[in-house]
């Protein structure tokens, strides 16, 4: 690492390298040796700008956060409808998902404050999401007699359920899927039951899209 980096820089160096190193491996993995070879610093340098492995990790989060929200808002920016939002920013989640080591989510839990913060961030999203179900309702795309707080929490359930499949050594019949595989066929399911006609061909129309 060059000497002219300022301290900013060598902390954005870091969060950097060690998110990467967290999604790919998992958290257990990564020791703070590990990416103070890899960027070629001392680890006291990394304690000088981390407390501890948790404050590094929960710094990367933040990271990572930040840049799927920027991802978001243009997609929300290009969207014509509700719809559009939903369906792509599912799709981006489900992309993220492919790169990243299943163990990372499970490690997570070890870590109470990331939890909380977690939980906190989950409550947002759902008064979000059902916030988008009534546009949704408004622009003709979602059916007017559905109970969608509800089907929210029975959506996130499953998600839940296919998020750790495969991740705590249980084998059943849904193991020879990804979570990709499986979340992506949840989450259409789900959204045709749903919605209107007008909906779900536009649900069709994305699907042939991605498919190409």
């Amino acid at each position: 690492m060059k000497e002219e980096h300022t301290r900013d820089e060598v902390r954005n160096l870091i969060l950097n390298a060690a998110l990467e190193q967290f999604m790919s491996k998992g958290i257990k993995e990564v020791k703070m040796d590990d990416i103070a070879s890899l960027l070629s610093v001392s680890k006291r340098t990394i304690y000088e700008l981390f407390s501890d492995k948790e404050e590094l990790l929960l710094e990367a989060l933040k990271l990572l956060h930040e840049r799927t929200r920027s991802e978001g808002k243009a997609i929300i920016r290009r969207s014509e409808h509700i719809l559009d939002i939903i369906l792509n920013l599912y799709g981006l989640y489900f992309e993220l998902l492919k790169k990243v080591n299943k163990k990372f989510f499970t490690e997570l839990e070890r870590y109470p404050r990331i939890c909380q913060r977690n939980k906190e961030r989950e409550t947002k999203n759902n008064k979000k999401f059902l916030a988008w179900i009534e546009l949704g309702r408004k622009q003709g795309l979602f059916r007017e007699d559905a109970n969608f707080e509800v089907l929210s929490y029975i959506l996130r359930r499953d998600l839940e359920i296919i998020f750790t499949v495969n991740i705590k050594g249980e084998e059943n019949e849904l193991s020879k899927y990804t979570p990709e595989e499986l979340g992506r066929t949840l989450i259409l399911s789900y959204l045709r039951g749903i919605s209107t006609p007008k909906g779900q061909e536009i649900i069709e129309t994305y699907l042939n899209n991605y498919n190409k």
